[in-house]
């Protein structure tokens, strides 16, 4: 291992050219000899990040050969970004719902509770589950897009006791990942 000094050229360079490998560790740019391959089996978590990249490869390319996706991710790529870059970020990232509005919820039927939910692309639907506090299901049901990144879910079932009622919003977006919050009302 050797330490760079005075190459501009190489200068926080990191990567392999030939058989030499370079790295950056604490600002110093340092060489030695290329890495072989490893000779311990991958944990269980890199196997499932392993597997995430590659379903997450596969949607971009089924994303591509689809017009109207790719004109969707086209719109969705941001700075030096192709729209196989905006498709294979939006596999490999689920929505991110990031509030569940229940100001307006008081039991009755017609209260509308409010989700926002962001993605790369869109949503393609939210499902709202409200439970009790002993866990029943009073009622499901799919919410509606609102205006901008907000969905509203127009409850259809009274809920007389109020505290402890669980709200679960399930979000799922294009390439079909999930994911789920809950807001419990106090």
């Amino acid at each position: 291992m050797a330490f760079i000094k005075q190459n501009k050229m190489m200068e926080g360079t990191s990567g392999t050219i030939g058989n030499v490998t370079f790295s950056v560790r604490k600002d110093k740019t340092v060489s030695g000899p290329r890495r072989g391959p490893s000779t311990k089996p991958p944990t269980e978590n890199q196997v499932a990040v392993q597997l995430k990249f590659e379903r997450s490869l596969a949607y971009a390319q089924e994303a591509m050969s689809d017009p109207v996706k790719k004109l969707l991710y086209e719109k969705a790529a941001t700075g030096g970004q192709t729209a196989y870059n905006a498709a294979f970020r939006d596999a490999a990232r689920p929505p991110r719902i990031l509030e569940i509005d229940t100001k307006k919820y008081q039991g009755l039927v017609g209260n509308v509770i409010r989700i926002l939910v962001k993605d790369v692309v869109r949503v393609e639907s939210v499902k709202v589950t409200i439970l009790s506090a002993a866990g029943a299901e009073l009622e499901q049901g799919d919410a509606v897009p609102g205006t901008g990144n907000f969905w509203n879910y127009t409850v259809t079932a009274a809920n007389a006791a109020l505290p402890g009622t669980r709200v679960v919003a399930t979000a799922m977006d294009l390439p079909g990942n999930t994911t789920e919050k809950t807001s419990t009302i106090s």
